[in-house]
């Protein structure tokens, strides 16, 4: 995705200071320091810590003398201690400070030292305290549910901006930015004024910003080498050997609101280096073509920043938890004592916000509508819900971040000093009778009536209401009902579409179950879902994930695992790519994605790799490599040809098999043989070919041998064929015999690239060549080949009219290519009948034979196996009658041995050397 271009910010500049607040030493009487500003949501935004010169170095010179200081205290308080510590041991006065009479006893220098020491290790304190004072952070509008930055037109000048807006309503933007966010600026214009710049521009901002070691990671995990980048901005440096003072350009006063701006809808608690660098590519054209270069585009860049602040953000979420969860009790009693314990629900059950104090969860990341939504029914007054979504799409995730949100108390008070309790079904269940389950299920739903501070979750609530089948006299799902219905306690559960649809919808339970729709993740969750859950698999396997490699874990996932919903099958394939990483290179090297397309590649044998230099030479000799087995029929070699180098090189459409196509022409001519080649050729051999005889499906019923008998899984004959090889060559031949019903699920496979099976679940069709094979209108066409009619006009005779007596055209619609292969001549057939000799060849080269085949041997087999009427089919024959039966004479009796020559001559006649 590229980058858009963004409008100018509509900024007040102070014209007098030049934006830098000051004149001289003293503020700016104009602008009072303001220096730049807008006015936005009511309130007047401005820029108000300089960066000029002389600021930017009184500011580091104090830093400088405040390290100092504390390296002063620190040896003056140890240095002092250690002299009080020394006196006291060498006068004697152990006894006295134990006693108390130290203070009269001792003399006066010595308690000076001890004082000394208190005072120092006092400012060590002080400044401590002074270091961890949280910074101010972007105040939100209470109100606002989702924050958002809105311009207004507001004051020209900044006298009226003194004179119209109150001071309450005037907000300096550089106090909720970052410590290391200021730093970056301060060296973008430090950077400015080495390389004696007129203005600071996003280059220098950019330049700043990679030698934070945040940011540096932002590259290195997108394999972008430091020096690379650093040589490449300097290029973007304009040098006018102007001694003064750089001034800020308008893009860098633009960067430095719009990373407020982002951080404010992003409802951030300060401004980041990660929103300066977002900032700063937006605003920068030359930034962005750097980038770009570099393989970089907009949804990579914002990707891998997400990544920056999603470690951050688990950082701080660790600290808030673990701050709020100290409060929390360990035994399941609120804080207010009036629970009551809950010992028979503890043996069925797992207390999931227990394990968020101790930090045993994951994050939940990309799913913050769908807990705001939960909340949002809560918060109506409902009592039970249920998380309805495919399995694997993080149904479970959301609940544990709802536990997680519940330990820091950010939750409806519906929710607060409450505990979000598991129960565990095979626990339930084991070692009872379903009687017996349902016995303990009724004494646990009592048990939490009366605790007053237990929300039940329940996995999985479809396993729970069928597990006693049909048999059982009472259902389960009355008993839950009967307890959920009067809304005694909160409930979450969990179930699949079909689960929900099958066993909930039209029950009693149905109806106090508040559906929440939990869909399959896009590409950028699931990344980012990946990006949250890369540490732990970086730690465990001792290996680094570039950014490409969790990309690809997404992209492939998507493409070709269609059993799994996102983003568990992205996560199983970036586990398998870690460990397959260290295995192979062993510990401490970075998972690449053509680490990731190799493993996809080994279990799907579709190429995802890099075409190689032999692989691209293959693919532009694939016409050669053809008819080493096809003789003629070029126009069939031509399309097919170009379609598998589109397919390749990934210039095709992806939501369609990679080519549908219908092959014509009398029996014999090579439309199977063709099949079979592109079988060996491209997909690696005859066995990746899945061929249908259509002749078996002349009814109607016979649709179910294709998609599979309701309700039974792995019936399809085509279904299952594909779900287990996708990628592979599917002929269906003689597809003119089929019965029309079962031609119409084709429609669907030609078009979308997918078929559903009996069970619900989706095939995919986009990786495979799809050949349809037909003797239809056969007879017409040599009828009009006897006529002398051209070979395309005939096609075209073909196609608007006899085919559509057995295709309906929205079918014949459906083919990218509609070949008709023409009859074979006689010179084809000796070519032919040479191409069969090597087969005989290579057995008897097994034998140690040689095999040679005089010209006159090959007239002699033309003429015996040549029917234009049956193509190379009577050819076959012919080399069996004339060939391998007197062959299989002489091995039988003998007359062959090691090293014989036998040689095939004028009338067929064989003979041995």
């Amino acid at each position: 995705m590229l980058f858009e271009p963004q409008e100018k910010l509509s900024l007040i500049s102070c014209e007098t200071c030049k934006s830098t607040g000051f004149v001289g030493f003293s503020h700016c009487k104009v602008c009072h320091g303001m220096s730049v500003g807008r006015m936005v949501n009511g309130t007047f935004l401005y820029w108000g810590t300089p960066l000029n010169r002389y600021h930017i170095a009184t500011r580091k010179g104090r830093r400088q003398l405040e390290k100092f200081r504390v390296i002063g205290a620190v040896i003056f308080g140890i240095g002092f201690l250690a002299l009080f510590m020394y006196s006291v041991y060498t006068q004697e006065l152990i006894l006295d400070l134990v006693k108390g009479s130290f203070w009269e006893s001792s003399p006066n220098y010595v308690a000076l030292f001890l004082w000394f020491s208190i005072i120092s290790f006092s400012y060590l304190v002080y400044r401590g305290i002074i270091h961890r004072r949280p910074l101010k952070e972007i105040n939100y509008k209470q109100e606002q549910k989702e924050p958002r930055i809105e311009e207004e037109q507001g004051p020209g000048s900044f006298e009226e901006i003194r004179k119209n807006i109150p001071s309450k309503k005037r907000l300096d933007i550089s106090e909720v930015f970052t410590v290391e966010a200021k730093k970056v600026l301060e060296e973008a214009y430090n950077v400015a004024d080495r390389y004696q710049s007129e203005d600071v521009s996003p280059a220098h901002v950019f330049y700043a910003l990679i030698m934070v070691p945040n940011i540096a990671s932002v590259f290195l995990r997108l394999g972008i080498s430091m020096s690379v980048l650093q040589a490449s901005i300097a290029k973007l440096f304009t040098k006018r050997n102007i001694p003064r003072n750089p001034l800020l350009s308008h893009e860098v006063k633009d960067i430095m609101f719009r990373s407020y701006e982002q951080a404010y809808d992003r409802k951030e608690s300060q401004v980041r280096s990660t929103n300066l660098l977002v900032a700063a590519v937006f605003e920068s054209e030359p930034l962005q073509e750097l980038l770009y270069d570099l393989k970089v585009d907009k949804e990579k860049l914002e990707n891998v920043v997400a990544w920056v602040r999603i470690r951050e953000k688990l950082r701080e979420q660790y600290l808030a938890i673990h701050k709020a969860g100290a409060h929390r009790s360990k035994h399941g009693i609120d804080r207010a004592m009036t629970a009551v314990a809950t010992p028979y629900l503890n043996k069925f059950s797992q207390d999931i916000t227990l394990a968020a104090k101790y930090g045993h969860l994951g994050a939940c990341v990309a799913r913050d509508k769908e807990i705001e939504e939960i909340f949002r029914i809560i918060e109506g007054g409902r009592q039970s819900i249920a998380l309805v979504g495919e399995h694997g799409v993080g149904k479970m995730s959301i609940v544990e971040g709802i536990a997680q949100l519940m330990v820091e108390e950010r939750v409806p008070k519906r929710l607060h000093d409450k505990r979000l309790v598991q129960l565990s079904t095979s626990a339930l269940l084991s070692g009872t009778t379903m009687n017996g389950a349902i016995e303990r299920l009724r004494r646990m739903m009592h048990e939490i009536s009366k605790a007053g501070n237990i929300i039940l979750f329940i996995n999985n609530i479809h396993d729970l209401v069928t597990v006693g089948g049909e048999t059982e006299g009472l259902d389960v799902s009355e008993v839950l009902a009967e307890f959920l219905g009067p809304g005694r306690f909160l409930t979450i559960t969990s179930t699949t579409t079909e689960g929900y649809n099958k066993h909930i919808t039209n029950t009693q339970l149905g109806t106090v179950l508040s559906r929440v729709n939990i869909k399959e993740m896009n590409h950028n969750q699931a990344i980012q879902v990946l990006e949250s859950k890369v540490g732990g698999v970086e730690y465990k396997q001792k290996v680094f994930f570039s950014y490409d490699a969790i990309a690809a874990s997404v992209k492939f996932a998507e493409k070709f695992l269609h059993d799994q919903q996102l983003p568990e099958s992205a996560i199983d394939i970036m586990a398998e790519g870690a460990s397959y990483t260290k295995n192979k290179k062993g510990e401490s090297h970075l998972v690449t994605a053509e680490d990731i397309a190799s493993i996809i590649s080994n279990k799907t044998g579709i190429p995802t790799t890099s075409i190689s230099e032999d692989e691209s030479d293959k693919l532009l000799r694939l016409e050669e490599e053809m008819h080493k087995r096809i003789i003629g029929q070029d126009e069939a070699v031509i399309l097919v040809s170009n379609a598998l180098r589109r397919a390749r090189a990934e210039i095709r459409s992806t939501k369609r098999p990679i080519a549908n196509f219908l092959f014509l022409g009398p029996t014999g001519v090579g439309k199977t043989e063709l099949a079979k080649t592109i079988s060996s050729v491209y997909f690696g051999g005859e066995e990746r070919m899945i061929r249908i005889d259509m002749s078996e499906f002349q009814d109607k019923g016979s649709i179910y041998r294709l998609i599979g008998q309701p309700g039974q899984q792995g019936t399809g004959l085509l279904t299952e064929s594909v779900r287990q090889q996708p990628f592979s060559l599917i002929l269906l031949d003689e597809m003119e015999k089929a019965n029309k019903d079962v031609l119409n699920i084709f429609l669907q496979v030609f078009d979308d690239g997918r078929l559903t099976d009996s069970v619900g679940r989706v095939i995919d069709f986009t990786n495979a060549i799809i050949i349809a094979t037909s003797n239809a209108g056969t007879g017409f066409v040599q009828e009009k080949i006897q006529e002398g009619v051209k070979m395309e006009d005939i096609r075209q005779e073909l196609v608007r009219g006899k085919l559509k007596e057995y295709y309906r055209p929205e079918f014949l619609n459906r083919f990218d290519g509609i070949v008709l292969f023409k009859a074979l001549e006689k010179e084809e057939i000796k070519k032919i009948a040479r191409l069969m000799l090597k087969r005989v060849e290579k057995d008897l080269e097994a034998r140690g034979v040689a095999l040679r085949v005089e010209d006159a041997a090959l007239e002699a087999l033309a003429d015996a196996g040549f029917d234009p009427e049956f193509g190379a089919r009577p050819m076959r024959r012919a080399i069996q009658e004339h060939v391998e039966n007197a062959l299989a004479d002489l091995i039988l009796q003998g007359k062959l041995k090691r090293r014989n020559t036998v040689v095939i001559g004028e009338g067929i006649n064989i003979s041995i050397e």
